[in-house]
Order: structure tokens, then sequence, then C-alpha cells
């Protein structure tokens, strides 16, 4: 395989305490990245990762495009519904009122199993079926928001807002009232919600918001029938699959393998013609994959949701021991030419000739991503 791209698509240093607090962990899959491979910032790509992954996978009409425009190629989106319409991403959160601002949870961004995903959508739609709004739960994570078309404001994505007041990140009402007023009524509505009343019970945090972010134009969802590759269900199977001879035979150029739960990662290769898949338990069940590429977005998010007791450092020494390590180690073996990791803005990239770089100095692995 020539290469690895893994995607931590959830840390972002922009908190200097957070960032303080971790900036001495054992990363040792990391920082043999950092000290022998190379770094760069991402620069001026609008949308980050997903603007870099548009272009590595061979798309770069998509580098500007909205983030939910792109994860609406894998929702059920017709041509009749993205008439004139709009989409965003909706991500559940956990908000946090303080005394004088309210704060995303440092671990906020809520995981959702698809089937509550969905009673919530059809619940949504049935309070607020006059609205206009119309709420799909993917079947990636999250939810895709459609609309009608109406000033957008530029949103981040709320990753990036982890741990941190959302105090002028949100748009003010008088620029956005629309929007401002459909996120307020969605509070309420989930406020003692029965979702989140069985979700505390059982020690979860609840969903106390849809951040709605990434907004475009809706797209007509893509729907291929390539050796029956759709699915509603995120089963990992072999991942030969993904590049069968079926796709081979339409002519469209294969980005490589897809494993991952990110709305946009699931658009962008439903319109490369394929599909992503879920996470792998191992690094090592795709080494058999015929394929030259393949990409792993990873969220800390799902560790939290996994192991509750877990702290950032936790998770963080996690994906570097199952996956960063396991692919260098794969890098070792030859089985691969190359690892990337993409993760707060920066791309570090460590080929299978770069550990001949004996006179670089180590570092500490999470300076090489600032």
């Amino acid at each position: 395989m020539e290469e690895v791209v893994i995607v931590i698509t959830d840390l972002y240093l922009s908190n200097e305490a957070e960032a303080a607090s971790i900036r001495e962990v054992h990363l040792p899959g990391l920082a043999r990245v950092a000290r022998y491979g190379t770094s760069r910032p991402l620069g001026s790509l609008g949308h980050g990762w997903r603007s870099w992954l548009a272009a590595w996978s061979g798309q770069e009409s998509l580098i500007e495009s909205a983030p939910a425009t792109v994860a609406a190629a894998a929702s059920r989106v017709t041509a009749e519904d993205a008439k004139d319409r709009m989409a965003w991403i909706a991500t559940p959160v956990h908000l946090v009122a303080g005394l004088s601002s309210v704060h995303l949870d440092a671990r906020g961004l809520v995981q959702v199993e698809l089937e509550v995903r969905r009673d919530l959508a059809l619940d949504f739609n049935k309070v607020f079926g006059e609205s206009g709004f119309r709420l799909e739960a993917l079947p990636s994570a999250g939810f895709l928001m459609s609309g009608p078309r109406i000033a957008d404001p530029d949103i981040v994505d709320p990753a990036r807002v982890l741990g941190a007041s959302i105090t002028g990140v949100l748009p003010e009402a008088s620029n956005a009232p629309t929007l401002r007023r459909l996120v307020a009524e969605i509070e309420m509505w989930l406020h003692d919600h029965p979702v989140n009343v069985a979700r505390q019970r059982r020690g979860r945090l609840p969903i106390t918001a849809l951040w709605l972010w990434g907004g475009g134009i809706a797209r007509e969802g893509v729907a291929l029938d390539l050796e029956r590759l759709h699915t509603d269900t995120m089963d990992t199977v072999p991942a030969s699959v993904v590049r069968g001879a079926a796709l081979e035979a339409t002519g469209i150029p294969v980005p490589g393998a897809a494993f991952g739960a990110d709305p946009f990662l699931h658009g962008l290769w439903r319109l490369s013609g394929t599909i992503a898949r879920a996470l792998p338990r191992t690094f090592e069940e795709v080494l058999g994959y015929s394929g030259r590429r393949a990409v792993f977005a990873l969220e800390l998010s799902q560790a939290f949701e996994e192991n509750r007791s877990w702290s950032l450092r936790d998770a963080l020494m996690d994906v570097d021991r199952r996956w960063i390590s396991s692919a260098l180690e794969a890098l070792r073996k030859r089985d691969i030419a190359r690892v990337t990791v993409v993760a707060n803005d920066h791309v570090l990239s460590l080929g299978s000739r770069d550990p001949w770089k004996l006179w670089r100095m180590p570092r500490p692995a999470l300076t090489a991503l600032q």
C-alpha cells in the first residue's frame, strides 16, 4: 500500500491551558513521525482537514464546497428536496451554562446510536413539520438539517470550540434570526426529551443542542448500486469490496479506502462513486487491502463515549498505540510506504526512507502540530 492517512478529526489545540496539560504526554508513534518526517500547516484551506482530504482524494473541485453540501451526497436528499434548499450538518452537543457564558463541554461532541438518531429525527419532523426545516439521521453519524435558502453565517465546526465559550462563535440573532430562533427552539425541544432522560439514566451526557454548521446548497444524494454497496448500516465489510471490479468498471477514479463516521468523509467518498466504512477493530485488518491508499478518520469523542473515565491524555495515547504506532510498524515492514497524520490544521508525513535522518533531535510529539 502506498499511503495510510490518519486524521484526528476533533483535536484542536487552540485552548492554551488544555494544550499545556497534554504537551508532554508520551506518544511514541506521533513523536517518531514528528522527529523524522515532514510537518506543514494546512494554511489557508477553507475547511481544514476536509479541504485537504478533498484534494488528497483527487476531488479538487470540492475543496471549497461547504461541508454540509458534500455530506448531503450520502443522505437521502433527492433532486426535488435539493431544489432551492440549503443543508447544514447538525451535530449533537452538550453545552454547559456558566456564570457569565455558555461553554461547549470538553467532551461535548455527543455520540448517538443510529436508532436513537432516527427516533429523534422522526420526532423533530413531527414537532417542527410546519417550519420548513427537516432533520435526517445520517447513517454515518449526526444529522443533516435541510431548510429554505437563507443568509448563512460561517459557523465553525464545533470540534474547534471544545472546552471553550461559544460567545462570539454563533451568529447574533440580528445577523441570522432564522437560524438563531431555530437553534433556541431545538434547545427547548431537547430539554427533558425522553431520549435525554434515558441517556442521563445510563450516566451519559444529555444532548442540549444541535450545532448547525457547514451550511451550503443542498445537493442531490448520489445513489449508486455497485455490487449493492449502498447500505443504511455501518457494518464493516472486507475492504476489498470498496474497490471491487464493478466499481473499477465505471471508470471513476478510486480515491482509496475510507474508514470512519464523519458525515463529510462519507459524502466525499459517495461523490467519488464508492462508500466509506466504519472503523475496523484494528489497523491490521486493512493490511490485506489491495488498493493503493487508505484513510482513517478518528474521533476522540468516540473514545470518550466508550471509556467515560478517560481524559484527553488517555484518548491520545490510545490513538497513538492502536493506529499511529501500528501504521509505523507496517511502514517498518514495508507493508506501506508512507504514514500521514492530519490534526490541529497540520500535516505530518513519514516515508519509508525518512527514518534514516538520524541527525534530527527528538521533540515532544504535539509540538509538531502547533
